[in-house]
């Protein structure tokens, strides 16, 4: 593990050499997952398999450890290496409401070193994106950077090709440059490129238009890595 310095879009707070990386996901049901009878495991199990496979020490935060369904379960992220089932995801979560529920429960957290944010996706019927969207993402970047001002954020773009979350990418750009700066940087992730949400084509990335089923999981996985790469110092990979 080498010596980093992560933010919520990248702030500056150093990790040891074997030191753990301390994730926090957050979002709704593409980050809580775990539905019974299909592999709705979300982007948190190739994630961990890939910093595994890299040989990367992390830890993964959360208050929540369930999935949506009592009974769903994960797979070992290796022969002999257990999930992490620990997270910040609600299914059906609009985005104040897991600002709110995360003021409440981050104090009972270890500082986290980098936050993935995935939110955004049941606020889109409203129409009001700076009340419903913009604004709670504001105010869980500033709580998180209470908790770590050397925070790396990355802020995900939803994982549409249509309809209203266009209306959305260019605002969550925009935030991200007013939130980035260099003790704590804010990247935005584009989980829309390469992504089918059409579940009756032979190359759907979801089960349903909006749950990533294990191929898009793992293209989120990576979408997330590859700009985690170019924000560590030297563009060294974790």
């Amino acid at each position: 593990m080498k010596c980093i310095v992560l933010l919520f879009w990248f702030g500056v707070s150093v990790l040891f050499a074997g030191e753990p990386l301390r994730i926090l996901a957050v979002g709704d049901s593409i980050t809580q997952g775990g539905i019974r009878g299909r592999e709705e495991y979300t982007y948190r199990l190739p994630l961990q398999r890939l910093l595994h496979e890299r040989g990367t020490a992390f830890r993964f935060l959360g208050t929540r450890e369930r999935g949506f369904q009592r009974g769903s379960s994960w797979p070992e992220v290796a022969e002999g290496v257990p999930f992490q089932p620990n997270h910040f995801g609600f299914y059906g979560g609009r985005t104040a409401e897991v600002a709110r529920s995360l003021r409440d429960e981050l104090p009972r957290m270890d500082p986290p070193d980098v936050a993935l944010i995935h939110l955004g996706t049941n606020d889109l019927s409203t129409n009001r994106d700076e009340e419903a969207i913009l604004n709670p993402l504001r105010d869980i970047v500033a709580q998180l950077r209470e908790k770590n001002p050397g925070m790396v954020i990355l802020l995900a773009h939803l994982n549409f090709n249509s309809g209203p979350a266009l209306r959305l990418r260019p605002k969550v750009e925009a935030l991200a440059e007013e939130l980035d700066s260099e003790t704590s940087p804010v990247r935005t992730v584009p989980m829309y490129r390469d992504w089918n949400e059409n579940p009756n084509h032979p190359q759907t990335d979801t089960f349903d238009w909006l749950h990533p089923n294990p191929q898009g999981q793992l293209k989120m996985a990576e979408a997330w890595l590859k700009v985690l790469d170019g924000v560590l110092p030297g563009n060294e990979r974790l």
